[in-house]
């Protein structure tokens, strides 16, 4: 679940047309990291699995009010209890335009815009609020301090051109800890770059993404092209100790072709720790997904396998007018394309054309019509379905989504809700761990027939309210 603060960074992202999202722990959770994560750079091409598998569960009872005052500031205050009572101020202003049509409060915003969920590129909508640039750098200024540890933290972006953003971000505290994390980031339509230089042991690391984009070709069966595959590496350097790292991912996102349900299978290898992870998630319906990863060691022989789903609930009075109307929509263009398309019977495409004497042209006329027909129409249909899929799940008003995640090796079991009620978000999640009852004896092990016990390792609840 985004945070306030995290979602107002989203919607400028959305405003000024950046190819990004908040991370899973949100853009502000680990400020001396890359924290400022895209669903294009490198180190958030897993991201779906991250959400399905090892999404963040609170530990505490947090309550958060927050509100726009202007249409280019917004704060928020923060306040947990766990075993004492901490809080927190933070501040954001912005000249990003349009997002007053973007930023909703907690009774009107949609679940999907603030849960961390499978990753799909909504282009329609980045292109419905994002604006043009016109020579204006856009910038986003944001603070917040924490009582009673009077910990500071701060980040400013600035976006200079539609290719180039630039991040600085500082943490301080008072045990003169002081970190400065500078971010250069570069994109085009297929190549994405980040420069990464930290104080923390003066860390310095270089990330890449590139897209590969498909094109239609003969060992192609699916005319309709809706495939992507990614490319991504990164390397660090700690200048201090002189330790590097790197790693690699590649991602395969796809659609089905006779259903339009979204699938993506990633594969990371990190050659230096020799740790090796395959992914595979999938929406099986608008409502559900499921994802798998399997993690292996090539030095320790070690393996892993984890699981996760998660299942959402929504008012289908609200949307089945909605979905009604799609799909009369979809109908509607698909006949007119059909009535568009030249057949045996008539020739559409330009009255000037004359009448063709020759049998054997016309033939070839028929014969050519026919196959583009039936061409064109497999190509609209495949469309029609993944985008009818799509919208339908953006249209649905839903109200509450569960998620489950297990690990045979951790052996736990991870349970998170989120759901809004009335005019608030709430938040409620915890995590169980299988521990061996070494107390159990003989007859009370017999007596019970069970030789394990389940441990509460994390438990919390969260309140979220925006005006």
């Amino acid at each position: 679940m985004l945070e306030y603060m995290d979602y107002i960074v989203k919607a400028f992202e959305i405003s000024t047309n950046w190819p990004a999202t908040a991370s899973r722990n949100g853009a502000f959770s680990h400020m001396n990291g890359s924290g400022y994560n895209s669903v294009e750079f490198e180190d958030n091409m897993t991201a779906t699995s991250d959400n399905l598998l090892n999404f963040y569960i609170p530990n505490v009872f947090k309550f958060q009010l927050s509100n726009k005052s202007s249409p280019f500031t917004f704060n928020t205050i923060d306040i947990t209890t766990k075993q004492s009572i901490n809080g927190s101020f933070a501040y954001i202003y912005t000249n990003a335009e349009n997002l007053d049509n973007i930023v909703k409060n907690t009774s009107n915003v949609n679940l999907l815009d603030i849960v961390d969920t499978y990753q799909v590129n909504n282009k329609k909508t980045r292109g419905k609020y994002s604006s043009k640039y016109q020579g204006k750098i856009k910038s986003l200024y944001y603070g917040r301090m924490y009582y009673p540890s009077s910990f500071l933290e701060a980040m400013v972006i600035k976006k200079f051109n539609p290719s180039t953003q630039v991040i600085v971000k500082w943490i301080s505290s008072s045990n003169n800890c002081n970190i400065v994390t500078g971010y250069l980031q570069r994109s085009n339509n297929r190549t994405f770059q980040e420069f990464v230089l930290s104080s923390n042991d003066f860390l310095c690391g270089y990330k890449l993404l590139h897209h590969f984009v498909e094109s239609p070709s003969k060992f192609n069966n699916s005319l309709y092209n809706n495939s992507q595959l990614s490319v991504g590496a990164e390397a660090w350097l700690s200048v201090s100790n002189l330790s590097p790292t790197c790693s690699s991912t590649l991602r395969y996102c796809t659609h089905s072709a006779s259903t339009g349900r979204p699938l993506m299978l990633t594969c990371s290898l990190n050659p230096i720790f020799g740790h090796l992870s395959s992914t595979y998630s999938a929406k099986t319906t608008s409502n559900s997904t499921c994802c798998v990863k399997y993690d292996f060691n090539l030095y320790s022989m070690e393996s892993n396998l984890s699981l996760g789903t998660e299942i959402w609930k929504n008012n289908s009075e609200f949307t089945s007018n909605k979905i009604k109307v799609q799909n009369t929509h979809i109908e509607r263009n698909t006949s007119d394309i059909s009535n568009k398309i030249p057949n045996s019977d008539k020739f559409t495409i330009s009255e000037e054309y004359h009448s063709i004497s020759n049998d054997k042209q016309k033939k070839v006329l028929n014969d050519l019509n026919a196959t583009f027909t039936s061409s064109l129409q497999k190509i609209d249909k495949e469309r029609s379905l993944i985008e009818n899929f799509q919208n339908n799940m953006y249209d649905k008003n839903f109200t509450s989504v569960w998620k489950f995640s297990t690990s045979l090796r951790e052996k736990n079991l991870r349970i998170l809700w989120n759901g809004k009620y009335k005019d608030f978000i709430l938040v409620a999640g915890t995590e169980l761990l299988q521990q061996e009852n070494k107390d159990e004896t003989t007859s009370d092990f017999n007596k019970n027939g069970f030789p394990y016990k389940f441990v509460t390792a994390r438990l919390g609840f969260q309140i979220q309210y925006s005006s």
